[in-house]
């Protein structure tokens, strides 16, 4: 299995160039093969994701109708980032990770 391919079972999402742009942000290639040491790295891309797909429109079209849920897709996400002592239990606010830190979205830069 490729990191794209461990990054996709993970997130269940398929639009491959920002699939691939947030594994290269991590420093993964998208067509290495996926081991244990990348897990982190993954699971960064995939919060990545989650806060990426915070920012879709629901989409209806005919019968299909895509609703991404804010809350949880966050959720996700502070789960991720608490996993690998990114988020502390106490911090509940979103934010955004920046050199591998999580700040919130008051903190300066």
């Amino acid at each position: 299995m490729t990191n794209l391919e461990a990054l996709q079972s993970t997130v269940e999402y398929t639009n491959a160039n920002l699939l691939t742009k947030a594994l290269l942000d991590q420093g993964l290639s998208s067509t290495a093969t996926y081991t244990a040491a990348d897990q982190k790295s993954v699971d960064l891309a995939a919060a990545d994701i989650y806060l990426y797909l915070c920012s879709h429109p629901n989409f209806k079209e005919g019968t299909k109708y895509i609703d991404y849920s804010k809350g949880a897709l966050m959720s996700l996400r502070r789960e991720l980032l608490r996993k690998h002592g990114m988020l502390a239990d106490s911090m509940s606010a979103p934010g955004v990770v920046r050199d591998n830190q999580y700040h919130t979205l008051s903190q300066k830069w």
